[in-house]
């Protein structure tokens, strides 16, 4: 029987692959959208913001950004 060790150098470099990728698959799926909806998960996802504070920012209603968001995401299939 043959094992694997993996040192933590192989985790590290791993680790930031996968991250690069999945960096990459977002990039990807958000140049996909609509604008408005591109700029609400980007609000979201990446800066952080709250529902709210992007309903102020972008003039909208704070359902429609939750909305928007659920939308997206259920068409990427991550709900």
């Amino acid at each position: 029987m043959r094992t694997s060790i993996q040192t933590s150098g192989t985790l590290d470099i791993e680790e930031k692959l996968l991250a690069r990728r999945n960096r990459f698959e977002l990039l990807k799926l958000l140049s996909e959208l609509e604008m408005l909806d591109r700029d609400i998960l980007v609000m979201k996802l990446i800066q952080g913001y709250s529902h709210e504070e992007i309903a102020v920012h972008l003039g909208l209603f704070k359902y429609s950004v939750e909305n928007r968001i659920v939308s997206t995401l259920k068409r990427w299939d991550v709900t």
